[in-house]
């Protein structure tokens, strides 16, 4: 008896899950296209057929990466602007910071795939487009939307510029966080998290000029 080969729909999405799974675990340049086939059994033939190359594969794995944590985060924020009684400056604020630590320390792939967007960041980017377009973009306007909605007398500009401040907060205590906690002591780590969250919080609402910061 014969078996079926894959569809090519099929053959098309154990490519892009096996390449999402070894760019995860390894990065970019340290997996190859027959190390993508070889865990999938595929033909090495099929990247090219599907894709145009390893690049594109790339591409279309981050890509599908970031549409999934955009989408989180906008249901988020809709949540949060649609909510009633209607969610005030700081408990907006306060709601998106822990929204990034939660999700962060969701999985060990989160905080590889943070490494990979921040690779993404500088100037050995393959993709930078898509962080642009796929998730800083979509989340920074979203946000900016529900801060505004809540406060219609802020000026946009500024705040703007406050939510890039936000978010550089954010990710910065994710990303340093060992190097941040080897100067606390074991008993202020217990609860590193909490007092990140209530830090930024509380020096956005100041940046941002909201009389909720006290």
């Amino acid at each position: 008896m014969k078996t079926h080969e894959p569809s090519c729909k099929d053959t098309r999405t154990a490519l892009l899950e096996s390449a999402a799974r070894l760019f995860l675990a390894r990065g970019f340049e340290a997996v190859s296209i027959r190390q993508i086939t070889q865990a999938c059994d595929a033909n090495v033939a099929a990247v090219n057929y599907h894709f145009n190359g390893k690049t594109n594969l790339y591409r279309e794995v981050l890509a599908r990466q970031l549409d999934q944590i955009t989408r989180d985060k906008l249901a988020m924020l809709k949540e949060l602007a649609e909510q009633q009684p209607a969610a005030d400056l700081a408990q907006i604020v306060a709601t998106y910071v822990r929204n990034y630590f939660e999700s962060q320390f969701a999985s060990p792939d989160s905080d590889r795939l943070l490494q990979i967007i921040y690779r993404e960041m500088g100037p050995d980017a393959i993709a930078s487009d898509l962080v642009t377009t796929r998730l800083v973009a979509p989340i920074h306007q979203a946000f900016l939307e529900t801060i505004l909605k809540c406060c219609p007398h802020l000026d946009g500009n500024h705040v703007s510029r406050c939510i890039s401040s936000i978010t550089g907060q954010v990710l910065h205590f994710i990303r340093a966080r060992a190097i941040l906690q080897s100067l606390r002591s074991p008993a202020q780590n217990q609860t590193f998290i909490e007092d990140a969250i209530d830090h930024i919080t509380r020096f956005s609402l100041r940046g941002i000029g909201s009389n909720q910061h006290a």
